[in-house]
């Protein structure tokens, strides 16, 4: 006998084949279909109680009627006896998922899922994620750091000097632990930012940069008076100093005048004899071989010349030798790097201006003012003291020349070899070219050039070293050797 679509869709209970009930009624098949409800889920689930029909998540028995299209096509009656579960799919009666969950042995309650109309209310419960704006215990990582007095000075000296006075200004608590141990912040920022600045202008030959210990130390040779400390205004100078030598000696590479490294640091001896106010300290002081030795000046006396091609330059600075010992007279050489960038004595009559200040003796109408220069500084530019009193400098080109016959250096020898230093190349006899930072195109050209420049002036400098043969010569009573370097 062939089974039923309908019996293999809907298998019909095993007691109900065996004692079919009869379908007289709608009210018989709804009772019917109860207790075959209520039979299937104990036998399923043993020792569990159902739960009260109030309950959310337990679904109520629906009313089934029985269509005039089941008995059109010629269903079966056992068929009304299939336990079909309900499937609601109205929001109103909960959710398919909910009722799996409430139907669940364990019983875990499921909160009500939220409507999909309102999308931030997911949103609306959660705590609001932590701010930057939000400090409740107004913590500072500043002030926290201000309890190490150590890493305090240490980040001081990442500082720049504009934004290390504002601090030490604005700052009640800074500004004292700083007081504690100033000598210490000052000459840790000297020493880290411009090494050799601190060590060529020595705070003590400063008086009027330094000041008081704030933490009132007292002098060691004199126990009365407190001593005597680098101020910020001593840190000012040297880092400004520090940038102005860097300035001179790139202005003068990027025209092709090349010096050593070495230079650097004899042009900063060379500006601070500049800065001694009478002859006879600066003739103690050069005359001192520790601080002058021979190789300074032999590089002394490569940079004068280097300057004397700059400003005799046949097209860029038709000038004579006279413009070197106007500049070097001056009480800074700032001057000089300002020249050599073309901001200062750029026409005539900024030139005259300086000679007046400098050298020019009017012969009449002395208290008269001359070009806009007043009548107390013409001319006393050449005097010691800068006009204050009537004996005249020897310039430092002079000084420079007078020692190097004195300990007997022979330097005339080496004026050829200063002058091509820097311009052709040992090994291949080439000459350099100059690096043009100008123009664009030649950016690439220029990289060359520099790491170039580099490796032929390791090359010039062996090349003269080896060339002065400076013992056998007799050219230094001390013996002390003048073969050139990158380092001090």
């Amino acid at each position: 006998m062939a089974c039923p679509l309908s019996a293999i869709l809907n298998p019909v209970d095993g007691a109900a084949q065996a004692n079919p009930m009869p379908a007289t009624g709608d009210d018989d098949d709804d009772a019917t279909i109860s207790e075959a409800s209520s039979r299937i889920i104990d036998q399923g689930m043993p020792g569990r109680k159902l739960p009260d029909e109030g309950m959310p998540g337990i679904n109520t028995s629906t009313r089934h009627r029985r269509s005039s299209t089941e008995t059109d096509l010629g269903v079966g009656k056992s068929a009304k006896q299939v336990i079909i579960p309900p499937v609601i799919l109205s929001p109103d009666q909960d959710s398919p998922y909910n009722r799996r969950a409430s139907l669940s042995p364990t019983l875990v309650t499921v909160p009500p899922t939220p409507s999909r109309r309102d999308p931030l209310h997911f949103f609306a419960n959660d705590p609001s994620p932590p701010s930057h704006e939000i400090n409740p215990g107004n913590f500072s990582v500043f002030n926290a750091l201000l309890n190490y007095p150590e890493l305090t000075l240490e980040f001081s000296k990442q500082l720049d000097i504009e934004d290390l006075v504002s601090l030490y200004a604005v700052s009640k608590e800074f500004h004292f632990l700083v007081n504690g141990r100033f000598t210490a912040m000052i000459l840790g920022q000297s020493n880290g930012k411009a090494s050799e600045s601190s060590k060529t202008f020595i705070f003590r030959c400063y008086k009027s940069l330094c000041m008081r210990d704030p933490a009132r130390r007292v002098n060691e040779t004199k126990p009365d008076e407190l001593r005597f400390v680098p101020s910020l205004r001593w840190l000012r100078m040297i880092l400004f100093r520090e940038a102005v030598v860097d300035d001179i000696l790139q202005s003068l590479a990027a025209e092709g005048h090349r010096v050593p490294k070495r230079t650097r640091l004899t042009v900063k001896k060379i500006w601070f004899t500049i800065d001694i106010s009478d002859n006879a300290r600066r003739i103690g002081l050069i005359h001192n071989t520790s601080f002058w030795s021979n190789k300074d000046l032999f590089l002394a006396t490569m940079f004068f010349l280097k300057i004397d091609m700059r400003l005799t330059h046949p097209t860029a600075g038709n000038g004579e030798t006279g413009l070197r010992k106007l500049l070097f007279a001056q009480r800074s050489l700032s001057t000089l790097a300002k020249v050599l960038r073309r901001e200062e004595m750029r026409t005539q009559v900024d030139l005259l201006r300086m000679l007046v200040r400098f050298n020019y003796e009017p012969r009449r109408h002395r208290q008269m003012d001359i070009m806009g220069v007043p009548s107390h500084e013409i001319g006393r530019l050449q005097y010691e003291g800068w006009g204050a009193k009537d004996t005249k400098f020897i310039q430092i080109d002079e000084l420079v020349m007078m020692e190097a016959v004195k300990r007997r250096l022979n330097l005339q020898r080496y004026y050829v070899d200063m002058v091509i230093y820097g311009y052709i190349n040992k090994k291949t006899f080439q000459d350099i070219r100059t690096p043009m930072p100008e123009q664009a195109t030649e950016a690439t050209e220029d990289s060359e050039d520099d790491s170039s420049s580099e490796e032929n002036e390791e090359a010039n400098e062996r090349h003269i070293g080896s060339d002065t043969n400076w013992e056998e010569r007799g050219a230094i009573e001390n013996g002390e050797d003048v073969e050139m370097d990158d380092g001090p």
